[in-house]
Formats: structure tokens, sequence, C-alpha cells
């Protein structure tokens, strides 16, 4: 199938290639082709690939925008937050947009899940998008697992010469939810004294923080998380009924809850807000290690994990 122009909301493919030589004669002639049509080109790879790629792709290079991913990968929501500052930017220069994008992981396997569900969130958080994706895997060093997730998550994908429509392609939401571990009970953590208003909460939590011996960077992010979470609650689920704080596996923890129903929205907060809308979990996520949301006994619960 040859590829085409004139994208109008996302297309996200992937590219499985067994060696850098398959990889440059299936990206760069997707690059070229968008840029002859007067689309917008991204390259995100590390930075020995920028250099193959950017010697492959000639003169051309000059009109492509490369990205270096070495260090970049490191939560999802962070990561989606800086694609999407980067397709905005060029999206005002251009129509349309490809781009061509390695994904990385770690090595530890019990983080793997998280990738594939950043994958499946790709799909919503930039669905509106015109822009046309092409995730790229190398078929040799990617573990099956991975491999795996690269079917759940994209419709169609590259490998060899031909084009094959996924039928393992999961609904983003459904697969993020079995990708989501049910939350803990963490019962080592305390609850801090009830405060009048969002000054007195910050302090309390400044702190425990103290306490804890989080300064810095950290503990601002904390903060600043907390305070958009418990204006959430505020705001959305009838005022805070509780904030535990403390330590879990190694780091601080505070939970934030509130008396109202919640919501079950598995990519709450991944998704950049529309105008008009709500940003605090979006900024939460970005802050937090991780960010729980999750109905309890005790009422709708905002874990952040630091």
């Amino acid at each position: 199938m040859p590829f085409e122009t004139g994208c109008t909301d996302l297309r996200h493919s992937a590219l499985v290639y067994d060696s850098e030589e398959e990889f440059l004669a299936r990206s760069v002639p997707f690059v070229r082709e968008g840029l002859e049509a007067g689309e917008g080109a991204i390259v995100a790879r590390t930075r020995p690939g920028l250099a193959v790629m950017r010697e492959s792709l000639g003169a051309d290079a000059d009109r492509v925008r490369l990205i270096d991913v070495g260090s970049a990968y490191t939560r999802p929501a962070r990561m989606l937050a800086a694609y999407h500052q980067v397709f905005a930017e060029q999206l005002r220069l251009t129509p349309a947009l490809r781009v061509v994008a390695d994904v990385q992981y770690g090595p530890d396997p019990a983080e793997w899940d998280l990738w594939t569900g950043y994958e499946a969130v790709a799909n919503r958080a930039f669905g509106h998008l015109p822009v046309w994706v092409l995730c790229s895997y190398d078929a040799n060093a990617t573990p099956g697992p991975i491999l795996e997730g690269v079917w759940q998550t994209h419709r169609e994908v590259l490998s060899g010469d031909t084009w094959t429509t996924s039928e393992r392609f999961e609904d983003p939401d459904d697969l993020l939810r079995s990708l989501t571990p049910v939350p803990e009970p963490l019962p080592e953590l305390r609850s801090l004294p009830a405060a009048g208003d969002l000054e007195q909460l910050r302090e309390r939590l400044a702190a425990q923080l103290t306490a804890e011996g989080v300064g810095g960077a950290k503990a601002l992010d904390l903060l600043l998380a907390a305070t958009e979470l418990a204006n959430n609650a505020d705001e959305h689920g009838g005022g805070i009924e509780d904030v535990r704080v403390g330590r879990a596996r190694g780091r601080f923890v505070c939970e934030i809850v509130d008396g109202g129903p919640g919501f079950d929205d598995p990519a709450a907060g991944y998704v950049a807000p529309r105008e008009g809308g709500g940003t605090g979990l979006w900024v939460a996520r970005q802050l937090a290690w991780q960010l729980e949301l999750f109905r309890s006994p005790a009422g709708f619960t905002a874990r952040i994990w630091l």
C-alpha cells in the first residue's frame, strides 16, 4: 500500500523492521512523500538513529524536525504532553504532519505494560489531529510482550513489504483498563488534620514532605499536583473528605479523598484538555511519578506517587 497524503485526523501505524536498512527503506520515502505534499515532518529517535536518518534524507533533512528521545521516555503522561506540544507547534506551520517515532522502553518487564498503555492512549490523545504517526520497532531487539502490544495498539502495521490491518487491535480504553493494576490499599498512610482551605492544606503537606526528607523540585511537584486535585475535589467531588500521606514502596504518597461519585475514564489526565476544559488531572499526571484514580470505601481517591 503506498503512502497517502491529505491526513485529516490521526492515523496511528507501526513499522516493525528487521534491520536499519529496512527501517530507512520504509521511513525515508514516508517522510519525503509528506514533504512533497506540503506536510510537516518529525523524526524522533535516539542520537545515533537521528544521525543515520539525517544522512539518508540528505538535503531534505533541513525540512524535518529531528528530536532526540534518548532520555525522553520517563513516564507516559510526560511523553504524551511533550508530543502534544511539538505537534501543536508544527501544525501552526503546516496543514498536516508525518511523524516517525522510535518508542523507547526500559529493561524492566514490570514497566512494559506502561508503554503499551502509552500507545493505547495515543489513539485518544491525538485522535483529532491531522497527524500520521509511524511508530517504529526493531523486531530483533523488542521483547515479545512489547511486540504483541504493537498489534493491540495500531490498526495497521508495516512489516517487510506488507501493510497488515491488525485483527488484534483493541479499543484503547478497554486495553488500558486491562493493563492498569487494581490499586492496593495502603494502610501505612496516615490522615492529616482537616485543613480549612488550600493554603492550610499546602502548609501541612509541606511539613510532611520536610519530615520525610523530600525537598526541592520533587516537593514542589507534589504540592502543585495536590493543589490541582484538591481543587477538583472541591469543585466536582463535593469537598475533601480526607488527605492521607506517608511512604509506600520507597516513595512518598499522598491521597486526596472526596465524597463524590468519581468517574471511570482510564485515560483521564493523559489527554490534553480542550479549550474551556479543566486542566487539573492533565497537570497532576505530568508532575507525579504515578497517579491512581479509583473508588474506595472511603470515597473517590486520587493517589499521587512521587
